[in-house]
């Protein structure tokens, strides 16, 4: 055979071992041409070797014009041949967010005029289980509970110094009123909270009794308890509101639309109500929850048995954060038990300032 011929030999042999993977590995075909053309019988001859070997190298070449942008693409593939090793190592984990409550403020703003014996009852007789589903629904994320109480007027049976509207309540006096001094609290401010036994802290707070005043203004208390002029050190509301806590403010009034220039009064002027409690969480009512028994549809034991739309107007202007309920309900049980999965999802949205 001439060095031609032999050439020609050696250029269709490395095709057809390129072209057919190796009995020995199926799958690397290029490695098995390789190892195929090398193990040619041209072995016998050292210079025809390495001509064959410059020849077999020249095929390979010509046959696959990407060879080199292949090879370099699949640096980091899977040398077994089962395709490409996306393999990134390691991702670092996603910063954790830090999103829901851990603190719950409750505020309970009482009317204590005459006709709310009844009501006040029924709110004692409904706390317990209202608490209890609260902290059973947060137990895993709420570990801090404030719970004051305020009436809808200037309490004169409360602390000296703090008898002005929007005082929170340490201690009752009066018809139908617990009567008692209720401090101290654990904390050792004005208010009850997780520290305390709450089973026997709120009745004695929230007893505020049937002896206030006829105008009752309910709503304009909450707005007065949650200004920072009464939060100050040495203030009647010292440490209550938090920053980093969401708000639950429940209304409890039978104030029904009639002369008295108070919160019912179609003359009193509302527009800044809403502003005014917002405000009291930096500006956002995503942080908050206004749960409002009043007179509202079942008005049968509401003086002069009719609707008041300055307190119905109150509550739904908080939207979904706000729950209506009739002060006339029989049982509040089912209201406070709606009230849990709204106060939940708030807490569970809320994003505490930094």
């Amino acid at each position: 055979m001439g060095m031609m011929e032999r050439h020609r030999w050696l250029w269709g042999a490395s095709l057809l071992l390129g072209a057919c993977p190796s009995s020995d590995d199926s799958t690397d075909t290029t490695s098995s041409a390789l190892s195929s053309t090398t193990g040619s019988p041209t072995d016998t001859a050292g210079s025809t070797t390495d001509t064959a070997s410059a020849a077999t190298s020249a095929a390979t070449t010509s046959t696959n014009p990407t060879s080199d942008t292949t090879a370099t693409a699949t640096d980091g593939a899977d040398t077994s041949g089962h395709g490409l090793n996306f393999d990134l190592g390691s991702l670092p984990d996603s910063p954790e967010i830090d999103m829901g409550c851990r603190k719950v403020d409750f505020l309970f703003a009482i009317d204590n005029s005459g006709s709310m014996t009844a009501q006040q009852i029924q709110l004692l007789n409904s706390f317990d289980g209202f608490i209890t589903a609260i902290q059973a629904s947060l137990e895993d994320s709420v570990d801090s509970y404030h719970v004051g109480v305020v009436t809808s007027d200037n309490y004169s049976g409360n602390a000296p110094g703090c008898n002005t509207l929007g005082d929170l309540v340490s201690q009752t006096a009066g018809s139908n009123s617990s009567n008692t001094d209720c401090t101290p609290f654990a904390q050792g401010d004005r208010f009850a909270t997780e520290l305390d036994d709450l089973m026997v802290k709120f009745p004695c707070i929230a007893q505020v009794g049937t002896t206030g005043s006829g105008t009752e203004q309910p709503v304009t208390a909450t707005i007065a308890a949650l200004d920072p002029a009464k939060a100050v050190p040495g203030g009647c509301n010292e440490n209550f509101l938090r920053d980093d806590a969401i708000l639950v403010v429940v209304v409890l009034t039978d104030d029904p639309p009639a002369s008295t220039l108070d919160d019912a009064n179609p003359a009193t002027d509302t527009s800044g109500w809403y502003d005014a409690v917002v405000a009291a969480k930096n500006g956002d009512p995503e942080a908050m929850v206004v749960l409002g028994f009043v007179p509202w549809m079942n008005v049968g034991c509401v003086p002069l048995t009719i609707e008041s739309p300055n307190l119905i107007g109150f509550v739904e202007s908080f939207g979904d954060q706000g729950v209506l309920a009739s002060i006339c309900e029989p049982d509040y049980g089912p209201i406070f038990a709606e009230a849990v999965s709204t106060i939940v999802t708030t807490c569970e949205n809320f994003d505490p300032p930094a």
